[in-house]
């Protein structure tokens, strides 16, 4: 419900915005019924987003950026760096009329219409052929489209927004004035970050392995130990060598007409500049992912149970991610979507990324492995009448279960 008044000169201003709750209580109502009721309050927060950031804008105008932050963080209890990039984000807004009407009619999420608001900060954009995507695309994939968009329009391959990424690095330590805990936090540039990611993760297995299976620590246990491990081993490893780095997955397209690489991506399919890819060489095991080539077998039949490290390559370099969930590739098993027991192979085709939750629900809630006629993968939830009622096993199992253990 909208309340609206009018100005001197005849313009409707909303003065006031309230919803009309419904009255029906939540156990009487039909899933049709939560499904749209759902839905309605996804509209209602876009088009308050929307009435928010139009009158950000405003008071901007009239008061400037400074003191409508502070209004901002003090009316509405935000961090100043949350006040700080909203009001930014309403600013820019006003450039972009299109985001900013499917914002307001409810179409468009916040976080994409914020994500497209950034893009225009960062350089000039085609509006029209992203706000499309902007009503469909969840903020994850939308974030990754942006990207791929900036990279494509780059008239330096992305070197330029990589070392403006770049400029923007930051990190922080600090140590917590009520319990005495270090605080450590940090922004980095998507290569440096994946270095790190992919570093984290080796560590976190090499700790998984060691750990007494009766008293596992959690996963975010594990990451500090991991992160306090890296920081203060040694310069040289066992064997008195300098450790060697990440094995870091890169992925580059071949053109044949010109010998030259060309788009350059992380594992993720996050795009970097090709040219950077000969500077990580120096710095890291280079895993190049080359597809319906002969070096390396990509089905191995009933040879042998566990995916192959070149077929891991090959699974990362498709997937990306988790196929349920998408969580970091990092995280993942490659699992068998026919079981081995009954006789599957472990082939390519017949594999795909899932992590340790996706892998449970798949093994014991009966979700199914389905692949859309693009050739992606996905997960598909059983039928109501075909969902497990009895017999589900404890929430503590999956602690007791590594998420980096080869599950078939």
């Amino acid at each position: 419900m909208v309340h609206m008044e009018r100005t001197a000169n005849g313009r409707p201003v909303i003065n006031e915005m309230g919803s009309v709750l419904p009255n029906l209580a939540v156990g009487d109502a039909t899933l049709e019924q939560l499904q749209d009721r759902l839905q309605s309050t996804i509209r209602v927060e876009n088009q308050a987003a929307a009435v928010r950031a139009e009158t950000l804008a405003e008071l901007t105008r009239r008061k400037g950026i400074h003191i409508t932050e502070i209004n901002l963080r003090e009316k509405g209890l935000r961090p100043s760096r949350k006040a700080r990039s909203e009001v930014e984000t309403a600013v820019e807004l006003e450039e972009l009329p299109k985001t900013s009407e499917g914002l307001r009619d409810g179409e468009i999420p916040y976080e994409n219409a914020r994500i497209l608001a950034k893009a225009s900060q960062e350089g000039e954009i085609d509006e029209t052929e992203l706000v499309g995507k902007a009503r469909t695309q969840s903020p994850d994939k939308f974030a990754a489209t942006v990207r791929k968009y900036q990279q494509q329009r780059s008239e330096d391959d992305g070197m330029s927004r990589l070392e403006h990424q770049r400029s923007q690095r930051f990190a922080k330590i600090k140590t917590d004035r009520t319990d005495g805990m270090t605080v450590l936090y940090g922004r980095f540039d998507p290569i440096t970050g994946a270095l790190l990611e992919t570093a984290l993760s080796q560590k976190m297995n090499e700790l998984w392995r060691e750990e007494d299976p009766r008293a596992r620590c959690s996963p975010g246990q594990k990451m500090a130990d991991a992160l306090a491990g890296l920081v203060t081993r040694e310069d040289t490893g066992e064997d008195g060598k300098p450790p060697r780095g990440p094995r870091l997955l890169l992925i580059a397209d071949y053109d044949v007409v010109s010998r030259e690489l060309r788009n350059g991506r992380l594992g993720d399919g996050t795009p970097i500049p090709v040219e950077k890819i000969r500077d990580l060489a120096c710095q890291s095991d280079i895993l190049p992912a080359i597809f319906r080539g002969m070096s390396q077998p990509m089905d191995l039949g009933r040879s042998r149970r566990a995916a192959s490290p070149a077929q891991r390559i090959a699974l990362v370099a498709r997937d990306k991610n988790c196929v349920g969930c998408g969580a970091n590739a990092n995280w993942c098993q490659a699992h068998h979507i026919i079981p081995w027991a009954v006789q599957g192979n472990t082939d390519l085709n017949d594999m795909c990324l899932l992590c340790s939750r996706c892998h449970h629900k798949v093994h014991d809630d009966r979700w199914q492995v389905r692949r859309k006629p693009s050739g992606q993968y996905y997960l598909k939830p059983p039928l109501k009448h075909d969902r497990p009622t009895s017999g589900r096993r404890n929430s503590n199992y999956r602690n007791r279960r590594s998420p980096f253990k080869q599950r078939k």
